[in-house]
């Protein structure tokens, strides 16, 4: 008998919260001298730093529901209004996104660390929920960045993705696995197929693709 890996559908009210000037209700930036408001967005005050003190300006997300096997990817403009400054240093504008539990702790990570920048960076991260959080958070750090180097955060568009349903009914089955192989095999297969086909990510659709919905099925 084959293993099913079920995941419980996610309803509107358990999506992963999303940042701009239009939406930020229950948002929690971590400097009370600056509003979270539209102005404030819009006019780049919204900073991650740390200040010479040490303290540390942080944008973190309301609670949302995620579960084992997604994936929350995120779309984040960036900006870095010093960034021809002579003293401005390209790694120290990173911009860190960690995955937090219901007590704050975080429970995975990842970064993007820039060789270059522009005043507009618009960073495309991806986050792999590996156990199951309820309630979990969003927290936006940018560690290493001083007030020259820091960064504005002008928008996050964040959306979760069950990673290896590729047929797209809610759960991973050996029909998943099936619909890789399809679309390995097809010259002509759909876009969307293809984008959902790639499970691990490496830009292309391939055997290993069809390993990882097989790892996931028997997870």
């Amino acid at each position: 008998m084959s293993t099913v890996l079920m995941v419980m559908s996610i309803g509107a009210w358990s999506q992963v919260p999303q940042f701009s000037s239009t939406n930020y209700a229950d948002w929690i930036y971590a400097n009370p001298a600056i509003e979270l408001n539209t102005t404030n967005i819009l006019a780049n005050r919204i900073v991650l730093y740390t200040t010479t003190t040490g303290l540390m300006h942080t944008l973190t997300s309301p609670a949302f529901d995620c579960y084992a096997g997604q994936t929350i990817d995120m779309h984040v403009i960036w900006v870095t209004d010093m960034w021809k400054n002579e003293s401005f240093v390209a790694s120290k504008a990173a911009l860190t996104v960690a995955l937090l539990n219901d007590q704050g702790v975080t429970v995975d990570s990842v970064t993007w660390t820039p060789t270059s920048v522009s005043r507009y960076n618009y960073v495309d991260l991806s986050l792999n929920v590996s156990r199951t959080l309820k309630p979990a958070r969003l927290k936006f750090v940018s560690w290493k960045a001083d007030v020259i180097s820091s960064g504005a955060v002008r928008q996050i568009d964040a959306v979760s993705i069950l990673r290896g349903d590729v047929n797209s009914d809610g759960e991973i089955t050996v029909a998943d696995a099936n619909a890789v192989i399809d679309a390995i095999l097809k010259d002509d297969a759909d876009p969307e197929l293809m984008s959902l086909a790639d499970v691990n990510r490496d830009g292309e659709v391939t055997v290993a693709d069809v390993n990882r919905v097989v790892d996931l099925i028997l997870k």
